[in-house]
């Protein structure tokens, strides 16, 4: 028997017409598992969750209007996939505390 016409419809970089079919875990599952995991052995810290898929609230007002506003900016325009110097130098500072 063959797949229904959707299941050949996926998208290759989530696995194509075998997406769902095999024992892998799919990468969301693992952010989630790894997020569990990380609050479990450290329950002291304070996990920056930058979210993934859609959240099941709406955000606060204020932060609406606020991305509002940064998101009309020409400087905020490029690509923010490595994030600004301030920023990789906070990461830095943190990953190398004891």
């Amino acid at each position: 028997m063959s797949d229904p016409y959707f299941q050949q419809m996926f998208a290759e970089r989530i696995g194509g017409a075998q997406f769902g079919k095999g024992t892998a875990i799919y990468k969301f599952e693992k952010i989630k598992r790894a997020k569990r995991k990380a609050l479990a052995e450290h329950p002291e810290r304070k996990l920056l969750d930058f979210g993934i898929g859609e959240n099941d609230e709406m955000a606060d007002e204020s932060v609406r209007r606020v991305l509002c506003e940064e998101a009309s900016k020409p400087e905020n325009r490029g690509y923010a996939d490595n994030g600004i110097a301030a920023f990789k130098e906070a990461v830095a500072r943190f990953m190398q505390r004891e």
